[in-house]
């Protein structure tokens, strides 16, 4: 039996759901709290360890809008209804009973500190964003860090060509549709690009012999597999795209995110609506060079700047060759990404 059992939060009216909590937490000798209403629930949102939410009070819950937090999941007997208040609340789904082993598992796991996931936002087209995310991921792995790189641009066509690895065995977005909740550690299943763990884009079939799915993951599908990554990485880094779906503007507001932002007038007014647009608070801006100099660039963005992205002819022949962007450490653009690594990983300690 635990010495230090994990304080529970539980919300529901459903006696169901409230049944196959408190069994499953005698069974493991874990002590549960019942929030007495919703206004309680909030008081107590961020001193919880774990909260568990009926799909019943999920609507309530969501239209409280209490502050984004890690080890929240939506529990009940309706799948279709857990689904859909999953990315409202930024919560992970338990459907019972069949979930009953997450449910157990959730409940007896010792709360962990997730790695930093970092977003990676182009505020305008051509100003590599994604050679931006993928040199990010690299620059980890230089550094030991175990990093993954998930591809979110549905309309990008697969970061898997960016780091030559379209070749490589493994499974992309359209194998992974399936996932919901707290899934197992995916690794095993995709591919690695020269250490760095790859999430692409599916494409069509050109041999016609039946075509992948090439439209974005779901939001249920991209926050399970987040999660498993998040788990077994130390970073993860998310080539979100220009018009990001709805579960990737999900993770917009909970993550860090880096907006790229070109160096002329009209670059500058589409980072400006981009940011609107996803309604990004305060994201850390990288200025890709051009004959704007990157401190008015953050000043008529109203952002500090980052980092400064230099234009590095050794990135176009990498890619020429079917080299990752960053697997090197030479040259000013490598350099420069390093030094925004930095900035973003001391982003997400203070975070």
């Amino acid at each position: 039996m635990r010495t230090n059992p994990i304080r529970t939060i539980l919300w529901t009216r459903d006696e169901r759901v409230g049944d196959a909590v408190l069994s499953t937490a005698a069974a493991l000798g874990v002590g549960v709290e019942a929030a007495g209403s919703l206004d309680d629930l909030v008081r107590r949102w961020g001193a919880a360890d774990l909260v568990l939410v009926g799909g019943d009070e999920a609507a309530g819950v969501a239209g409280a809008s209490p502050p984004r937090r890690e080890r929240v999941f939506v529990v009940g007997f309706d799948a279709g209804e857990l689904s859909s208040w999953s990315v409202p609340i930024g919560a992970e789904v338990i459907p019972l009973p069949h979930g009953s082993a997450w449910l157990s598992a959730v409940m007896s796991a010792e709360p962990e500190g997730h790695s930093p996931l970092v977003a990676v936002v182009g505020g305008s087209g051509g100003v590599g964003a994604s050679t931006l995310a993928a040199g990010l991921s690299y620059a980890a792995r230089r550094r030991g860090l175990a990093s993954a790189l998930v591809d979110a641009d549905p309309c990008g066509g697969g970061l898997d060509l960016l780091v030559g690895a379209e070749r490589s065995p493994g499974w992309r977005w359209p194998r992974l549709s399936g996932a919901r909740g707290e899934v197992s550690d995916v690794r095993q299943f995709l591919p690695q690009a020269e250490g760095v763990t790859l999430v692409s884009m599916g494409r069509p079939d050109p041999g016609g012999g039946g075509a992948d799915a090439v439209g974005p993951p779901s939001p249920e599908s991209l926050q399970a597999v987040l999660g498993s990554l998040l788990r077994h990485h130390d970073l993860v880094v998310v080539d979100a795209g220009r018009a990001p779906a709805a579960g990737v503007r999900q993770q917009l507001r909970v993550s860090s995110t880096v907006l790229v932002a070109g160096a002329d007038v009209r670059a500058v007014a589409a980072a400006d609506a981009t940011r609107r647009s996803l309604e990004l608070e305060s994201p850390l801006l990288a200025v890709r060079a051009g004959p704007v100099p990157a401190p008015l660039v953050g000043e008529a963005l109203g952002l500090a700047v980052a980092g400064a992205v230099p234009t590095d002819r050794r990135v176009a022949r990498a890619a020429e060759a079917g080299a990752p962007p960053g697997r090197s450490a030479r040259g000013p653009w490598a350099k420069a990404v390093d030094r925004l690594l930095a900035t973003v990983l001391e982003a997400s300690d203070e975070g």
